[in-house]
C-alpha cells in the first residue's frame, strides 16, 4: 500500500514527517507557480503517496489539503482570522496565503459559471430517505450541491426534501472511491462484466427506439384508412414520446458506461479521472455503481461522515427500492 500523505509525525502535530513535508512544499510552489490542482493530483500519484483514507488524491482532495492553514502553522480563530497554531510548519505563511488568494479567485470565477453536475446527469445518485433521484441545486450562497427535490417547499412539493450535500464534497468522495477501486485487480474484470451486461441493454433499448418509431408510422397509416381514431393514435403518440424519451435518456448513459476506460496504472488513471470530460467520468461511475445513496449530514457539515453516503458497487448485490417512511 502506497504511504499515506499527512506531512506531520503524529496527530499531535508535535513534529514533521520530514520526506512527507518536503513532498507538500513542492506541491505548494506548483501551485503558487500556476500548476492546477489536476496536475497536483498527478504528481502526488507519481510520488507514490495516497490520501490520509487511502484513496488517490483528486483536485479536491488536493485543494483540501493546500488550502488547510495546519500546513503553513496557521489556524483560524474565532473571527476566522489566521494566527499561529503552535506547531511546526510544512510551508511559510506568505506562500500559504498566495496559495489561498488564489483559491478564492478560482472559487469566485466558478460561482460566476454553470456547474457541471457530475452525478445527475446519470441518476446515480437518490435520497436515503425517499428514494428521489437527487438534482442540482445551488444553495442561497450560490455553492452547488445535490438535493432531493421532493418538498416540502412550495416549488418543491412532496414529503421529504431534507437531505442535501455539497457538490464538491460528494463528488471529491466519490471520486475517491472509485479510483481506489480501479486499484484492486479484480476490479477490471467486474468492470468487464459489467460493460457486457451494459452493452447488451444498450442494444435492445436502441431496437426498442427503432420499434416506436415504426410503430407510430404503422398508427397513423391506420388512422388514415380509418382504422384508428386520430384521438386514440395521439393518445398512442403521448406514450410513445415519453417512453422513447426514457429509452434516449439511458442510451446516452450507457454509451458513456461502456465507452469508458478501465485499464491503465495508478498514475494514469489519476490523470485520466482529472482531466476527463464530466460525461467520461460520469460514465465510468454509472459502470461501476447501480446507486449513490446521500442520507442527512446535519447544517453546514463539511465532511462525510461514516454512513452518510453509501455506494453499491455493481459486483456486489443490488440495493432494494428506498420507500420514505410515513
Amino acid at each position: 500500500m502506497p504511504p499515506r500523505l499527512f506531512g506531520f509525525a503524529d496527530f499531535s502535530k508535535s513534529a514533521l514527517h520530514d520526506e512527507e513535508a518536503a513532498i507538500v512544499f513542492e506541491l505548494a510552489k506548483r501551485r503558487a507557480d500556476g500548476e492546477v490542482y489536476a496536475g497536483g493530483a498527478v504528481f502526488l500519484a507519481t510520488a507514490g503517496f495516497v490520501g490520509t483514507l487511502g484513496a488517490p488524491f483528486t483536485s479536491q482532495t488536493v485543494a483540501r489539503l493546500l488550502t488547510n492553514p495546519a500546513i503553513a502553522g496557521l489556524k483560524k480563530d474565532a473571527n476566522g482570522d489566521l494566527v499561529p497554531a503552535g506547531h511546526p510548519a510544512m510551508i511559510p505563511p506568505e506562500l500559504f496565503r498566495v496559495i489561498l488568494a488564489m483559491h478564492s479567485d478560482s472559487a469566485r470565477a466558478e460561482r460566476s459559471e454553470d456547474y457541471d453536475y457530475l452525478l445527475t446527469a446519470v441518476d446515480l445518485t437518490v435520497c436515503g430517505r425517499c428514494g428521489a433521484p437527487m438534482v442540482g441545486l445551488r444553495s442561497s450562497a450560490g455553492k452547488p450541491g445535490y438535493c432531493c427535490p421532493d418538498g416540502p417547499r412550495q416549488d418543491r412539493p412532496g414529503k421529504c426534501g431534507r437531505v442535501r450535500v455539497a457538490a464538491d464534497l460528494l463528488e471529491d468522495h466519490v471520486g475517491e472511491q472509485v479510483l481506489a477501486r480501479l486499484m484492486l485487480p479484480a476490479t477490471r474484470a467486474d468492470l468487464e462484466k459489467a460493460r457486457t451486461v451494459l452493452a447488451a441493454q444498450l442494444d435492445a433499448d436502441r431496437i426498442r427506439v427503432k420499434e416506436i418509431a415504426e410503430s407510430m408510422q404503422e398508427l397513423a397509416a391506420m388512422v388514415v384508412r380509418r382504422e384508428l381514431q386520430a384521438k386514440d393514435l395521439k393518445k398512442a403518440k403521448a406514450e410513445a414520446a415519453e417512453e422513447t424519451k426514457t429509452l434516449n435518456r439511458r442510451i446516452r448513459w450507457m454509451e458513456r458506461a461502456v465507452a469508458a476506460p478501465i485499464t491503465g496504472e495508478v498514475e494514469e488513471l489519476v490523470a485520466w479521472w482529472n482531466s476527463a470530460p464530466t460525461e467520461a467520468r460520469s460514465g465510468l461511475a454509472l459502470l461501476m455503481l447501480h446507486r449513490i445513496d446521500i442520507h442527512p449530514g446535519g447544517q453546514g457539515v463539511r465532511s462525510i461522515k461514516p454512513g452518510r453516503v453509501v455506494l453499491w458497487w455493481r459486483n456486489e448485490a443490488p440495493p432494494a427500492p428506498i420507500v420514505l417512511a410515513e
